[in-house]
């Protein structure tokens, strides 16, 4: 995505954190806001500017990511007897605590301010409009925005909801589908699944005709006179991303029906990577690629200049360093050398991770001088291997799910597996492949919380219960959703 915006311009749309001053504009903004959608421009700026607002490091720019997700998912090993840096503590599973209140709180506000953004979009969109005169403009616009709003509201999902298969009718989010003032009650999580389905399948028809653009950031691979709003689709809410969301959604809601439409959404995605050449493909050697970015179904493009200094400092070994392993012996457990982790590109040496007596940590992001300079440093969300662990949880054959995580498996340079012997070995190798593939992605705990894990790999906690993976609603919010 070619960075065409000023970003003053994008940081009007960007209103207050709390939900009640959600409208709180001052009429200098208010003309400056009537000017940015009185041109096609000023709407391309403004959906823009919504997904640079992802980026922030307090949400999908570390937080939601590499950081606080995956910290909780014991990612990490630091070995520090300083508080914040001890992920032994189980008050990091306590909602809410002095350890976690502070990123729970942000990642609720935060979300919030981008869906009344994208709501203020939309609505604008309905009724200014016709200034959009491009051919095919305002669906994808349309489609986009409603699918990064339903994206959005999956992850508040997935973390202040209910272990879903446990509780799915409990009082979960106030969803905002307006831009207004209206006092919204607490949507039960059931209807909240159904009505985010509802809209993914507009934004999918809404994006039928999106063009997938991609011209992945792998050097050359740039095709000129491609119109530049419609280029690299994967840093956008693209026609295969909304897709993968409703694969997501499907399985998350888990029940028999359900699951088979998990898997055709992720059959969908995985066929049309294996008929076109242009789209997404697995990638075999990670050597140049460490982000693996031909896979990338969705991702932002952290367009910072701080954005390298900040994964030079992140990703070090070092006693005040947040996302190092300590212990290497804890890397290899990770990676399962024991089996055949050891040919594994995602955790080889120099490739995907630096693995030494001081300390480990990925490479991944790692990116710098490595792509076009159309686009900066590049923030995994959605990527390709995820769609066959999801084909492969939700297809009942255990040979062909066994085929079908061995496609991953071998790509990553490990055997085969012939077939399961059961359910529970097959999710079992499942579990393991979101482990060592998703590193650094902030997916794992969604996946334990899912499944309702009592435990797993290097959790402090021998009982954990829906309390320990429910985030909590920000006490000044509560009133706000009709509690």
């Amino acid at each position: 995505m070619k960075k065409i915006i000023n970003i003053s311009v994008c940081c009007l749309l960007l209103l207050a954190t709390s939900c009640s001053d959600w409208l709180d504009v001052n009429p200098k903004n208010n003309i400056k806001e009537e000017e940015l959608f009185s041109t096609e421009q000023g709407f391309k700026e403004a959906l823009t500017g919504i997904y640079m607002a992802m980026c922030d490091v307090s949400l999908y720019g570390r937080q939601l990511t590499y950081g606080f997700m995956d910290i909780l998912a014991q990612r990490y090993d630091t070995q520090s007897d300083t508080e914040t840096l001890d992920y032994t503590r189980t008050d990091w599973y306590t909602f809410p605590s002095n350890q976690t209140e502070n990123y729970t709180n942000k990642f609720w506000g935060g979300h919030y301010n981008i869906i009344a953004n994208i709501n203020n979009f939309l609505t604008n969109l309905e009724t200014k409009g016709n200034v959009v005169t491009s051919d095919g403009y305002r669906d994808i616009m349309k489609g986009e925005m409603l699918g990064l709003r339903s994206f959005l509201y999956f992850d508040l999902l997935r973390m202040f909801g209910p272990v879903y298969k446990d509780n799915p009718s409990s009082p979960t989010l106030p969803y905002r589908t307006e831009f207004d003032r209206s006092i919204v009650r607490l949507m039960p999580a059931s209807e909240l699944v159904d009505n985010l389905i509802a809209t993914l399948k507009e934004a999918e028809r809404l994006l039928e005709n999106d063009p997938m653009n991609i011209s992945f950031p792998t050097a050359g691979s740039y095709e000129e006179g491609l119109d530049p709003f419609l280029d690299y689709r994967f840093n956008r809410m693209n026609k295969f991303a909304v897709k993968a969301v409703l694969a997501r959604v499907y399985l998350y809601k888990g029940d028999a029906q359900s699951k088979v439409l998990a898997a055709d959404y992720a059959d969908q995605v995985i066929k049309a990577s294996k008929g076109n050449s242009h789209l997404f493909t697995l990638v075999t050697d990670n050597a140049t690629d460490p982000v693996c970015s031909t896979e990338l179904i969705f991702a932002l493009s952290m367009d910072s200049e701080k954005y390298d200094d900040q994964i030079d400092l992140d990703f070090k070994a070092g006693m005040t360093n947040a996302y190092f392993i300590k212990n290497r012996d804890r890397v290899y457990e990770l990676f399962d050398t024991e089996a055949d982790g050891y040919n594994d590109m995602r955790m080889k040496e120099g490739q995907g991770f630096t693995i030494s007596n001081t300390g480990s940590y990925i490479l991944k992001f790692r990116q710098t001088g490595l792509f076009s300079p159309a686009i900066e440093n590049l923030m995994p969300l959605i990527r390709l291997p995820e769609m066959y662990y999801i084909l492969a949880e939700c297809t009942a054959d255990l040979s062909e799910s066994a085929e079908t995580l061995s496609t991953v498996r071998s790509a990553r340079g490990l055997s085969n597996i012939e077939v399961f012997a059961g359910e529970d070995e097959k999710m079992k190798e499942i579990e393991k492949e979101y482990r060592k593939e998703l590193y650094g992605e902030g997916q794992l705990w969604y996946f334990y919380k899912r499944l309702g894990y009592k435990t797993f790999q290097f959790c402090p906690v021998n009982n954990m219960t829906e309390s320990n993976y429910r985030f909590p609603i920000p006490d000044d919010e509560k009133a706000l959703g009709g509690i």
